[in-house]
């Protein structure tokens, strides 16, 4: 029977030689230089500002990434500000959110929960909206009032003399609830 031990040793070498792993004193044999990998950039400065505060377009992609409560918010005309989700929303991301939302049809609602659904995850918080409707009860009679609504699980609506009436409804409701922060009332007029 032959012994292998030659062969084994022999291969070992070379997959030592090969793989840069040859030992100090061998001449000619160099391991390789990596090439620079994603991993090996350099750490880019973490994005810090307050709610309200501008984002250039590069900054708001980076600060997508981020974990911790401050994101990015496009505007309409395409610039970015800075929200902070456990705080209430900057007036004007406010003033535009309910903008946004008035334009949606006030008689389909169909049209006004997909609008409120789309500011709700541009701003990363669960809106109460309150505005001047026409709503019917369970018996087929129409009112019109200041009434909120809301997509938040067990929400009960609410309808007064004003909006800030409802708005302060909706805020109790709000500030009752697990985490009061995820919740911006929006007063939509239009």
């Amino acid at each position: 029977m032959k012994s292998r031990a030659p062969v084994y040793s022999s291969f070992v070498l070379a997959a030592l030689l090969l793989t840069g792993c040859a030992p100090a004193t061998g001449e000619g044999v160099s391991a390789a230089t990596p090439a620079a990998s994603p991993t090996m950039e350099a750490t880019r400065e973490p994005i810090v500002g307050e709610p309200g505060d501008p984002l250039t377009a590069a900054e708001a992609k980076q600060l997508n990434g981020q974990r911790g409560t401050l994101r990015p918010y496009e505007k309409n005309d395409g610039s970015y500000v800075i929200i902070d989700v456990k705080q209430p929303l900057p007036e004007p991301v406010k003033q535009e959110v309910a903008e946004e939302i008035s334009g949606s049809s006030s008689t389909d609602l169909g049209d006004f929960f997909a609008e409120t659904d789309r500011q709700s995850a541009a701003t990363g918080k669960t809106l109460i909206v309150v505005r001047y409707m026409n709503a019917s009860d369970a018996y087929g009679n129409y009112s019109t009032a200041w009434r909120s609504s809301s997509a938040a699980p067990g929400f009960p609506g609410g309808t007064g003399g004003s909006a800030e009436e409802v708005a302060a409804q909706a805020r109790a409701w709000a500030d009752g609830q697990r985490n009061p922060a995820s919740f911006e009332v929006i007063i939509v007029n239009g």
